[in-house]
């Protein structure tokens, strides 16, 4: 019942973002110029971002302030962006909606609170990147003619394909059209406290008119940062980066939605 709670919310706030926010205007972040518009090319905004240091828990609320996401009552004079914080930043201008931080932390599915039998915010990214494009036309990417729907898993079982399986990364590569950016939550088993699964990481892809697909997220030693995945050098960098570990395979879940 809870569950259907949830996400009759969520419904109900993505009818409010249509109907509130066909004409936006997002603030320049504090510290930052020459923003763009909202709904600018996804590559003009992955340049806008690109740079930004690295902040734990950093992002920008709604009047363009730096801030964090657990206390938003502070504020940086500097930039700094977390992974979701960049993800939530750049979905403004992706999708023309003016996101609020609490709307886009709603835990979806209620299993992920303080008492979660699985961890408080075990899958944060899970539920970030499907926030951000609830009300959409989405759809999990899939190697390999494979196919789910989002209704149908939690972050448990709805986990996207094998990181390391660089044939499913290049298959799923394949069927990225421009005019459509894709949200990724990264998750890992874990052996610590509660948690036995972590989404850990997320992240935009972008696919340009030129051919080249950008991954574009927020790393703790490079900042904000965007990598064409096309080139097989810069896919297994990013693979490499994440080792797998004896607990079990990482994983990616990749949701496609419309630019506006």
């Amino acid at each position: 019942m809870l569950r259907k709670i949830v996400l009759t919310l969520l419904l109900g706030l993505s009818v409010t973002f249509f109907m509130g926010c066909a004409v936006i205007s997002i603030p320049t972040p504090n510290g930052m110029h020459d923003s763009p518009k909202a709904g600018a090319p996804a590559g003009e905004v992955l340049s806008f971002f690109e740079g930004v240091p690295y902040r734990a828990d950093g992002a920008i609320n709604r009047s363009g302030e730096f801030t964090l996401f657990a206390d938003q009552n502070t504020r940086f004079k500097s930039p700094g962006l977390n992974c979701s914080g960049f993800t939530v930043a750049a979905s403004r201008y992706f999708f023309e909606r003016d996101y609020a931080l609490n709307d886009v932390k709603i835990d979806r599915l209620a299993d992920s609170g303080p008492d979660a039998e699985r961890g408080e915010d075990w899958d944060f990214g899970f539920d970030v990147i499907l926030n951000l494009t609830e009300g959409m036309k989405r759809k999990v990417m899939l190697p390999f003619g494979q196919k789910t729907k989002i209704v149908e898993g939690d972050g448990a079982s709805l986990r996207g394909f094998e990181l390391h399986d660089i044939k499913a990364w290049e298959d799923v590569i394949s069927q990225m059209t421009v005019g459509n950016v894709y949200l990724f939550t990264m998750s890992k088993h874990v052996k610590f406290k509660k948690y036995t699964i972590l989404h850990h990481h997320v992240g935009v892809i972008v696919p340009e008119k030129d051919g080249s697909v950008w991954l574009c997220h927020a790393t703790t030693k490079g900042g904000v940062n965007k990598v064409d995945i096309t080139s097989s050098k810069n896919l297994k960098r990013i693979v490499d980066a994440n080792p797998e570990n004896s607990l079990g395979k990482r994983m990616i879940l990749i949701v496609e939605a419309p630019l506006q």
